[in-house]
C-alpha cells in the first residue's frame, strides 16, 4: 500500500491544530466539567462533524463565499459570536440562579438526558466560526495538486495491482 506523504503532512498540521485550545476547547471543558466524560466526547464528535463540513465546503469551492464576500463572513461571525454567548448566558444563569442542592440535580438530569445537546453545542460552535473556514481555504489547496480529485486523493496503480 503505498501513503501518500501529503496525506500524512496534512494529517498532522491538522491534528497539531485541533488540540490547539480555542472555543471548541472550552466548550468540551465546560460540558465535561458540568455533564461528565460522555458529554465532553459527544460535544468532541460534534466539533470533529463541523470540521468535516467545513473541509467538505472548502473542497467544493464554497467557503470561497465567506472569504470573498464581506457580508456573509460578517454575518457568519455574528451568528458564531451570539450562539457564543447564548451559551455563556446560560452557565452563567445556572450557576448564579440555583442553589448547590438544585444545580446538582440538573446536572444529574443533564448528564442523563443531554446527549444529542452536547453533540449539536460542538457542531454550531464549530459551523460558525469562520475561522475554521478561512484556514481550511488557506490550508486545504496546499494538499491538492490542480489535476487531483477535490474530494480523495488517491495513487493510481497500474493495470493489475491492487
Amino acid at each position: 500500500m503505498i501513503i501518500d506523504h501529503q496525506i500524512i503532512a496534512f494529517a498532522g498540521i491538522a491534528a497539531l491544530l485541533t488540540i490547539t485550545p480555542g472555543q471548541d476547547t472550552v466548550l468540551v471543558i465546560r460540558n465535561v466539567i458540568a455533564q461528565g466524560q460522555r458529554a465532553g466526547l459527544l460535544t468532541t464528535l460534534g466539533i470533529c462533524c463541523g470540521l468535516f463540513v467545513h473541509a467538505t465546503l472548502s473542497a467544493v469551492g464554497l467557503s470561497l463565499i465567506l472569504l470573498k464576500s464581506a457580508t456573509a463572513f460578517e454575518v457568519v461571525k455574528l451568528l458564531g459570536a451570539a450562539y457564543l454567548i447564548w451559551l455563556g448566558v446560560q452557565s452563567l444563569w445556572q450557576a448564579l440562579h440555583g442553589s448547590n442542592r438544585a444545580f446538582e440535580k440538573s446536572i444529574l438530569k443533564q448528564r442523563s438526558t443531554n446527549g444529542w445537546r452536547c453533540f449539536v453545542q460542538g457542531f454550531l460552535t464549530n459551523i460558525l466560526n469562520p475561522k475554521v473556514a478561512v484556514f481550511y481555504l488557506a490550508f486545504l489547496p496546499q494538499f491538492i495538486g490542480p489535476g487531483d480529485w477535490a474530494l480523495g486523493k488517491s495513487k493510481r496503480l497500474p493495470l493489475g495491482q491492487f
